[in-house]
């Protein structure tokens, strides 16, 4: 890791130590909502360019925030093909459909639009040579005007932030408590993605014990039942770990008795992880997601259907605007606005991010990792 000595801001100024004089969010009550920072902004969906024929409408449909992947074939000439660039360099031009330059030209598309990027750079490991490639892509990405980069491991941080950018530590991290939020922090990152299996008290919590670092949440869409900081299984079409196998393996059943039937709890836990996969929604959850303050609300699918992820938008941007018009959380979910595309999954409950909303009484709380440094 290089030394750490004063760090160039996002603004181009230096500074030498993480944000400060932000406001710790109010507890929770009936009341008004007091958002963390004393600032009345909404949650942002956070939105995955898949499609630049679409960055308008996403934009018109309330896109604030927008990340993306790209493909470079100077990286792989210089690390092989099995180098991974990020998370999802494996599905190639399927997830990531745009070279370097391009992500330069959809920079600035994106900034003229009023609104902000951030590129990943997420794969679950790099070599000391790899991070040293990196450098090259942070500057030329600040330059261009780019908000900022998304990071897997600690040693990225410092020389993106160095660079100009601001830094989010990417699920990869594992950030659970504040601890690690704190760690990241100091480092330079400006924002944590808060993993998948983690709870909304576990979210809350987090938001509380560290009011100076954004939080961004998945919401929509590519569930995966496996946590992203301990994995280290990797994406390839048709060729992937673990989570490929047991979505595409063949099913057998087998039950007691002759001419007995699959029960409904072994079917239900069959078609759970792949409605989880394709159809992961956390529309339910938005009510509490708000009051905690949390800042991006994120939308997955780099290789989704475009139309698709343009209905998700807007369905957030719809429950977020009833969300911050509600009193309380009982309001919120009798007016919430399920697409009705999905009511069949909400009905199920297969594909929920935060089933303690969708079943109180028969979801186990998840007991808050520690908070609190």
């Amino acid at each position: 890791m290089r030394a750490r000595g004063r760090r160039r801001g996002p603004g181009g100024g230096t500074r030498s130590g993480p944000r400060s004089g932000r406001c710790a969010r109010s507890g929770r009550d009936d009341g008004p909502r007091v958002p963390r920072g004393g600032r009345e902004r909404a949650m942002n969906p956070l939105v995955p360019v898949n499609d630049r024929a679409y960055l308008g409408r996403y934009a018109e449909a309330g896109g604030e925030e927008f990340y993306v992947g790209f493909h470079d074939a100077a990286w792989h000439e210089r690390f092989g093909d099995v180098a991974d660039l990020n998370r999802m360099t494996g599905f190639q031009h399927q997830a990531n459909p745009y070279g370097f330059d391009e992500v330069l030209d959809i920079v600035d598309e994106v900034r003229v639009l009023g609104k902000k990027l951030y590129v990943t750079f997420n794969a679950n490991v790099y070599t000391k040579e790899q991070l040293d490639f990196l450098y090259g892509y942070f500057e030329r990405l600040h330059a261009a005007g780019a908000a900022g980069v998304i990071v897997s491991v600690p040693e990225a941080v410092e020389p993106a932030a160095d660079s100009g950018l601001a830094v989010v530590a990417s699920t990869m991290c594992g950030v659970y408590n504040a601890d690690i939020a704190r760690f990241y922090r100091e480092l330079g990152c400006t924002r944590v993605i808060v993993p998948r299996d983690m709870g909304l008290a576990e979210i809350e919590a987090l938001a509380e014990a560290v009011p100076d670092v954004e939080l961004e949440v998945f919401l929509m869409r590519n569930g995966c039942i496996f946590a992203d900081g301990y994995c280290l299984g990797r994406h390839f079409q048709n060729r992937n770990a673990l989570c490929w196998d047991v979505r595409h393996a063949d099913r057998e059943f087998y039950t007691v008795g002759r001419g007995r039937s699959l029960s409904g709890a072994a079917r239900e836990n069959n078609e759970a992880y792949g409605r989880f996969h394709r159809t992961a929604c956390g529309l339910c959850a938005i009510y509490r997601l708000e009051r905690a303050g949390v800042a991006a609300a994120k939308i997955v699918g780099r290789s989704d259907d475009s139309a698709c992820i343009l209905r998700d938008i807007e369905a957030v941007v719809r429950n977020v605007e009833i969300a911050r018009a509600c009193v309380d959380e009982q309001e919120y979910l009798a007016r919430m606005d399920v697409p009705p595309e999905r009511a069949a999954a909400c009905t199920d409950g297969l594909s929920c991010y935060y089933p303690e909303v969708r079943f109180p009484r028969t979801v186990a709380p998840r007991v808050p990792r520690r908070a609190a440094g």
